[in-house]
């Protein structure tokens, strides 16, 4: 119970380790430091926290207790969503329990077909819990997946993908009005420059002016519901009103300097009545799904939208590419997108599995220091996800003491192969005719019978 066979350190050891990487954030020279009265080496830490995450998906396995939690409930309201990985890597796919949090699977993918989505719907069945619920993002395979898993359990598609998808080319549109605005704007530097260490009072207004333009350059928005782009030409008219009026006060040769540079505002006023009118046209989708009412008055808004859609004229391309793709989306989306309003326990989002996934990216990049979390992905993506933040240091020591040790080297050996594979692929990057030499003289050692 204190030791693992063939290890060095005993349990308490790995969970220490283990709880300092994953749940406190600690890199491996900082638990090196903390440890330093082990003697512990960089690369037995480097193993050990791998033993640690087989150890916990080992007794994830074993341990079926969460699932009581569940069954109380009444069913699964199952989330499913998967991490985009670099191309050429695996993909992490993760299924949830929207009530209670649990993460019930998590698996890497090469592929997300129907057929291999089908496949993680399978274990969930196995698990002989009623599914009452599905919510996921509109991505066809899990459609397809679904219908063939779980028919007649009602399937939300996500309501945040769906205003993502129908809002993308007017989303584009706002992008390029934000680089407009910004091309001529960052223009401001001298100004700010000639003000920034002068002391009367008006050169430091003109800073804080310049502060003001510098504050709303750095906000990009968050698509779809705060375009970047009409949030900026918003908060730049307001400072060009600002110094307009400061001007008729007190004329001042810098502040006339700074709001010639703002007279883009005033060049770029078609472009942003244009998007403006599109966009108004997902702020008005995104209004008649946070009704909270029955489907059938939802859906009835909905269908006048869309007829009100078809018959809107455009002499600009751009304006009806925009139209089109909200037309063509909703069409797609249509038969899920209004389960969540006759089965309340379904959310409407599936922004909790969003969060958390992009909690585990975070993580990642505070332990590491590193920027992309796609090597994290392809090798501890699937085990990091069954991590409890609930449980404490003491008692995941005393679950992880209860694992037999086959469970822990089915797991341990997966988590290795992961690495192996991560291995090859940066030695083919590195030097790939080195890298096929050497498997050719590998084969070349292999005894012939």
């Amino acid at each position: 119970m204190l030791c693992l066979k063939y290890y060095q350190f005993s349990i308490d050891v790995i969970t220490k380790i283990g709880y300092l990487y994953f749940r406190e954030h600690k890199t491996i020279d900082e638990i090196k430091q903390t440890l330093h009265k082990l003697q512990i080496s960089r690369s037995e830490i480097n193993l050990l926290y791998q033993a640690y995450l087989a150890l916990t998906t080992a007794n994830k396995q074993q341990d079926t207790t969460y699932l009581n939690k569940i069954k109380a409930n009444g069913g699964i309201i199952l989330a499913l969503d998967g991490v985009q990985p670099e191309k050429g890597n695996e993909t992490l796919w993760i299924l949830k329990d929207h009530n209670t949090k649990q993460t019930l699977l998590a698996k890497n993918l090469s592929t997300a077909d129907r057929d291999s989505i089908a496949s993680l719907l399978r274990e969930i069945k196995a698990l002989d819990i009623p599914v009452k619920g599905i919510i996921s993002d509109g991505q066809r395979s899990i459609r397809l997946a679904v219908k063939q898993e779980f028919p007649g359990v009602p399937h939300q598609l996500c309501h945040f993908h769906f205003l993502r998808n129908i809002a993308r080319p007017i989303s584009e549109m706002d992008r390029a009005l934000k680089v407009d605005l910004k091309k001529k704007v960052r223009g401001i530097k001298p100004i700010e420059q000639n003000v920034a260490f002068k002391t009367d009072k008006q050169s430091q207004l003109i800073f804080k002016y310049c502060q003001a333009i510098r504050f709303a350059l750095q906000d990009d928005g968050c698509y779809p519901l705060e375009p970047g782009g009409l949030k900026l030409y918003h908060r730049l008219r307001r400072i060009q009103q600002s110094l307009t009026l400061d001007l008729k006060v007190h004329p001042n040769l810098e502040l006339e300097k700074l709001l010639r540079k703002l007279s883009i505002v005033d060049e770029l006023k078609p472009q942003y009545r244009r998007v403006k009118r599109l966009q108004c046209l997902i702020f008005e989708a995104n209004n008649i799904l946070k009704q909270s009412v029955n489907s059938g008055k939802v859906e009835a808004d909905m269908l006048a939208y869309f007829e009100k859609l078809t018959k809107i004229q455009f002499r600009r391309r751009e304006d009806r590419v925009g139209v089109n793709n909200v037309l063509r989306f909703m069409a797609s989306y249509w038969e899920g997108l209004f389960c969540h309003y006759d089965y309340m326990e379904i959310p409407r989002t599936n922004n909790d599995l969003e969060r958390f996934i992009g909690k585990l990216k975070v993580t990642h990049r505070k332990t590491t220091g590193r920027a992309s979390c796609q090597g994290f992905v392809v090798r501890y993506g699937a085990y990091v996800a069954l991590l409890d933040d609930s449980l404490g240091q003491g008692e995941v020591l005393f679950r992880l003491r209860l694992v037999e040790y086959g469970a822990f080297r089915r797991w341990f050996c997966q988590i290795r192969a992961f690495r192996g594979r991560l291995s090859l692929k940066r030695s083919l990057s590195m030097n790939f005719d080195v890298c096929i030499r050497a498997l050719e003289l590998e084969w070349a050692k292999i005894p012939v019978w």
